[in-house]
């Protein structure tokens, strides 16, 4: 027995040698850690937290900073401190942010709307499809959604409810449903048309349908027609035609309040002073078309080609009381103006600053500037695109040598390499010279094919009968090239037996003229102002014959975008709110993709007969 407890006391003396010398303690959580500052409700510390750490990151990471600064706001807003949270998301630059974030933030700025009691900003922030909405962030939308209902009387909900309420009592009209919910983001109405589907609320889902489809089209006439035409035939025992249904949207266009004194900048002088008559005319003969009611006041300032000409047409116009602008075309002359406070109204600049790329995020895109412009690089990327949707991998480019050709060649080898594919080989051409065999049989590899076969001829010691061959690695040549040169370099490719070969450019290789059958088979992403086959292309050949002057392809296409400029002027703030409202416009279907600059989408064309028509090619 005692040897036993002396064993018992010897085995406890060695666990207590092996345990550690002080009390077992868990770690403490970095409380510097802003994370773990709001799991524990301490979320004035961890918005405070959150703020310094995008202060430290605002130089070398400033993505970083953004969501620091979002987080902080978030943060804010659990600790009941709106304005503070306000303050937190000023000028927050929305590019630095990743698309999640950019949800979070639009359900920050639907908070401090709903905050405010602004209802209409609240139910436009919560416009976003449902499928893009992360499982993380589920719950916070459904609970704004629900805390929207229930205080705005004039909610999408709301709305919704008394056309069902009328559909009971039979009492319901058609027109109510175009007037109640015309006005409702794309977005929410596809949200409550998923909903009405999923309850199998049968009454109910055509309505819904008819608004989606209003909204979704409400800027493309001819896509619109076709819609409503679908829909009659859809749902026939409705009892409304698609004449009524359109007569019931232009009833509630009628509605809408549009500018009615307008300013329109133009260059007086200079380089420029040619395209701003062209411009000039395009944009009067769209007013002219327009309903007399319709039509604002126009007013025309012509600057001078000075660099801050712009400011002060700008003050001018604001003192004689302006409530829209649009212009002007010189880059110099943007980024002075867009120096000046929030004018309040609606300001369309048709051209882009003279200012790096990065210039244009710091644009808050809740400020009334939108700019269109007609950049090759965007089309160039367009071409890039469509060549990787279309299974393209390997690809030749033939540039001008010019700073115009280096940009085209340039943006399509990033987007194209950046998308998977491989840019082979490049050569930069001398436009003042006509004969580019040179160069072509070098980026075909015809000079090594030629190599080989002499190589062989000696080693024989005999003539060689055999025909250089180029290379069989590529699959695409894209051409950064006008189409004067493009008439010289067409048939040269073609006489290096690379005509087979797909060729893409961008639409600046059509001359114009009817006269590029050269140019057979290239394809290039082009406005709809330029295609044969379409509706605008009948009314640029009628506009050709009234104004001789347009001959220019160039020129031509500006007539086109003060056309369109007309037409985007009344709905810039509708178009601001909700990002998928687009114009099918005559330089492209045009959309406010970031709130600031408008994206093109750009029918795909090829060169037929020496003139372009639409071309749909399936990968």
């Amino acid at each position: 027995m005692k040897r036993i407890l002396i064993t018992l006391l010897l085995s406890i003396l060695v666990l207590v040698g092996c345990a550690p010398s002080g009390p077992n303690v868990r770690p403490t959580p970095d409380t510097r850690d802003p994370s773990v500052l709001s799991e524990r409700g301490r979320h004035a510390a961890a918005a405070e937290r959150w703020l310094e750490l995008a202060a430290e990151q605002e130089l070398l990471q400033p993505d970083r900073a953004a969501r620091a600064r979002l987080a902080a706001a978030e943060a804010w807003l659990q600790h009941g401190r709106p304005e503070q949270a306000r303050l937190a998301v000023a000028d927050l630059d929305t590019n630095l942010l990743m698309r999640q974030d950019r949800i979070r933030l639009d359900l920050v700025l639907a908070e401090l709307a709903l905050i405010d009691g602004d209802f209409d900003t609240a139910g436009w922030m919560l416009a976003i499809p449902s499928e893009q909405i992360p499982p993380e962030l589920q719950a916070r939308f459904n609970a704004l959604a629900e805390q929207l209902e229930l205080r705005d009387p004039d909610s999408i909900q709301a709305r919704i409810q008394r056309i069902r309420n009328a559909l009971d009592r039979g009492d319901f009209e058609p027109d109510m449903v175009l007037a109640s919910l015309l006005d409702q983001p794309q977005a929410s109405l596809q949200n409550a048309l998923d909903r009405a589907a999923a309850d199998e609320d049968i009454a109910l889902l055509p309505w819904l349908e008819l608004a989606y489809t209003a909204r979704r089209y409400l800027l493309d006439n001819v896509s619109r027609s076709q819609a409503f035409g679908d829909w009659v035939r859809q749902y026939a025992g409705m009892g409304w035609s698609a004449e009524a249904a359109e007569q019931s949207l232009q009833a509630w266009k009628a509605t809408r309040s549009r500018p009615t004194h307008v300013a329109v900048l133009l260059p007086a002088e200079g380089a420029l002073q040619r395209a701003g008559e062209v411009l000039r005319d395009g944009l009067v003969s769209a007013w002219l078309a327009l309903p007399e009611r319709q039509r604002p006041r126009l007013s025309f300032y012509y600057l001078e080609d000075r660099q801050d000409a712009a400011v002060g047409a700008w003050f001018q116009a604001r003192d004689d009381g302006v409530d829209a602008l649009i212009g002007p075309l010189d880059r110099r002359q943007i980024a002075p103006l867009l120096q000046l406070p929030d004018s309040g109204f609606p300001m369309l600049l048709l051209n882009r600053p003279q200012a790096t790329p990065e210039f244009i995020p710091a644009i808050e895109p809740v400020r009334s500037i939108s700019i269109l412009a007609l950049p090759p690089e965007e089309e160039a990327e367009l071409a890039a695109v469509h060549a990787l949707v279309q299974g393209y991998s390997r690809a030749l480019v033939v540039a001008r040598s010019s700073d115009w050709g280096t940009r085209v060649a340039d943006r399509f080898i990033d987007t194209f390499e950046l998308g998977g594919g491989r840019v082979l080989a490049r050569a930069d051409y001398d436009a003042e010279t006509f004969d580019h065999t040179d160069q072509l049989e070098v980026l075909l590899r015809l000079e090594q094919s030629e190599r080989r076969i002499a190589t062989l001829a000696d080693v024989l010691g005999q003539p060689v009968e055999a025909q250089a061959k180029r290379r069989t690695d590529v699959e695409l040549i894209f051409m950064a090239a006008p189409g004067g040169d493009a008439r010289q370099l067409m048939p040269q490719l073609r006489f290096l037996d690379a005509g087979d070969v797909a060729t893409y450019a961008t639409s600046h290789i059509y001359s114009g003229r009817g006269n590029d059958r050269d140019l057979q088979g290239i394809q290039f992403p082009a406005s709809p102002w330029l295609l044969q086959d379409s509706v605008t292309g009948g009314l640029r050949q009628q506009i050709q014959q009234q104004f001789p002057g347009l001959s220019s392809l160039a020129l031509s296409q500006l007539h086109a975008l003060g056309r369109d400029a007309i037409a985007l002027l009344p709905w810039l703030d509708e178009m601001k709110r909700d990002r998928q409202l687009y114009l099918a416009g005559q330089v492209g279907r045009l959309r406010l993709s970031d709130g600031v600059l408008f994206e093109r989408d750009l029918p795909w064309a090829r060169i037929d007969q020496g003139r372009p028509v639409e071309y749909s090619q399936t990968p």
